[in-house]
């Protein structure tokens, strides 16, 4: 029986193709490069491009008014209605709850227990175009001047939601004139939530 063995030449053709189909597909494999990184970065990017599309307001942005509700003639509860315009040029947000500090007669700070409460509602988003205003209530148990617990204070310091620094807060009667003294009890302040109206924010008597 004869037996066709291979020829030199084609032998070293084979090995040729083969070494050859070897570079290309090793060649391939290492021109491929994980886009892992790329990803991660693009991702990161559009991320963060809503969030700083619209900045928070700082206390720069804002002016900030506390329009007395109750004094403190019924049960010694008092309330006010805080208002945070925009005065500036640039759209802002808000979001959460204000900061407060009591303004004591010499311009010293005072400072005074705040509790935070979602009323009327949990923390939103309020946008602020130029010269709009968000709403919080705030209420306080008032106390006699001669208790050693109490606050007298001349007004109000307050601070926007996630900011450091505080404004002075222009603080008004319902009929418009400027209140110069108020009086705190230790158990502080209870704010609730900024809202893009005051409907429902001004807490109800006895609450």
């Amino acid at each position: 029986m004869n037996v066709h063995k291979p020829s030199r030449s084609s032998v070293i053709g084979t090995g040729t193709l083969a070494a050859t189909l070897l570079l290309t597909v090793c060649g391939t494999a290492g021109a491929q490069t994980p886009p892992t990184a790329v990803d991660k970065a693009t991702t990161a990017t559009a991320a963060a491009a809503p969030r700083s599309a619209t900045p928070r307001c700082t206390a720069d942005d804002l002016a900030a008014t506390v329009q007395l509700q109750n004094t403190g003639s019924a049960k010694n509860a008092g309330s006010a209605m805080v208002m945070l315009q925009n005065k500036g040029s640039r759209t802002c947000t808000l979001r959460g709850y204000p900061g407060f500090a009591g303004l004591l007669a010499n311009n010293r700070s005072d400072r005074l227990a705040v509790k935070r409460v979602p009323h009327p509602g949990p923390p939103m988003r309020v946008t602020l175009k130029p010269g709009a205003t968000a709403f919080a209530g705030l209420k306080w148990t008032t106390c006699q001047k001669s208790d050693k617990t109490c606050h007298v204070i001349a007004g109000l310091r307050l601070t926007p939601p996630d900011g450091n620094r505080q404004l002075t807060a222009k603080v008004v009667g319902l009929n418009g004139q400027a209140v110069t003294q108020l009086t705190v009890s230790a158990a502080g302040l209870t704010t609730g939530t900024l809202q893009p109206t005051s409907q429902g924010v001004v807490f109800a008597p006895g609450s």
